[in-house]
């Protein structure tokens, strides 16, 4: 894919970077999987394809020994490489890279490729999805796997009016609350076209705006592109935490490999949710329902 005839995704990260370092780099509602999958797999070099400013490599670094970011915002991998160069474990190599999730070139393989939170939506079509895809599976070393959380949609599947973050499912998803008072945000859906809009609210003005633009991605779809790439895959999930296990969630969180791995992850990922016994929902109807079920008993 040309740099240059990128999808909106990377001109509204980088004008939002102080916005996702202050909310969004505080989202921790998918933390406990990814160090329970760290904690199984105990992987050594791990990619993570649009990584952002690297909020999951504190996951990974009680076993990895090499962390490799991607991102084409410029203004997060700054930020990032910042914040790892005062305050990460010396014996833990982290590096960012300005790169393409589906052309780059790296001479390594990795034991865990990590395409976190819907990542995938963010590319535009069928075959630059497809594309990734294959690129993450030539990275990949023989026995590794590739780990993927996908919904189609962002925090809801139908068009939203504003909605207040601290009565809305993203309450769950942060340390403290507090941080969300005066956000808002609400869904576009046009089409395939799924925008999320935030704002904040400073008596009563708009102060700040922003918004993400990404496109829906279906799970059929993807199983489709992993069964194209003559992977095989393991549903473990469909909603972060005990949600999951029910099969109500819209979540793939799941892993691919090669065709030859042999090993399968779900009975001790599922060991370690019910142990911890979080409750989380990522699609905001999905919240309200269980939240009107609850009040009523």
């Amino acid at each position: 894919m040309d740099l240059n005839d990128m999808s909106l995704s990377k001109s509204e990260y980088d004008r939002s970077a102080y916005f996702y370092d202050e909310i969004m780099n505080s989202f921790k509602m998918d933390f406990s999987f990814y160090r329970d999958l760290t904690e199984i797999l105990k992987p050594k070099s791990i990619l993570e394809p649009g990584c952002g400013m690297g909020r999951l490599f504190p996951m990974f670094m009680p076993e990895a020994k090499a962390i490799t970011g991607l991102d084409l915002s410029d203004s997060m991998l700054s930020q990032g490489r910042r914040y790892y160069a005062e305050c990460h474990d010396e014996q833990v190599q982290i590096e960012f890279i300005h790169a393409d999730m589906c052309a780059y070139e790296i001479d390594k393989k990795y034991d865990l490729i990590v395409f976190a939170l819907s990542v995938l939506k963010h590319l535009d079509t069928g075959e630059k999805r497809l594309q990734a895809l294959r690129n993450a599976k030539k990275h990949l070393h023989p026995d590794g796997f590739i780990v993927i959380d996908q919904a189609p949609f962002l925090y809801a599947s139908v068009s939203t009016d504003w909605i207040d973050a601290e009565n809305s499912l993203v309450a769950d998803w942060v340390p403290d609350s507090d941080v969300l008072n005066g956000y808002q945000w609400k869904k576009t859906v046009q089409g395939d076209t799924d925008t999320l809009h935030w704002r904040y609210l400073d008596a009563g003005k708009t102060s700040f705006a922003t918004q993400f633009t990404t496109y829906r991605y279906d799970v059929e779809a993807l199983i489709k592109h992993l069964t194209q790439l003559d992977m095989r895959h393991e549903w473990l999930l469909t909603e972060w935490g005990v949600n999951g296990l029910r099969g109500h969630g819209k979540r793939f969180i799941g892993v691919a490999s090669h065709p030859g791995q042999t090993r399968r992850l779900k009975q001790k990922v599922v060991e370690k949710v019910l142990q911890r016994n979080e409750r989380l929902w990522s699609d905001h109807h999905l919240y309200l329902a269980n939240k009107e079920a609850s009040q009523s008993f």
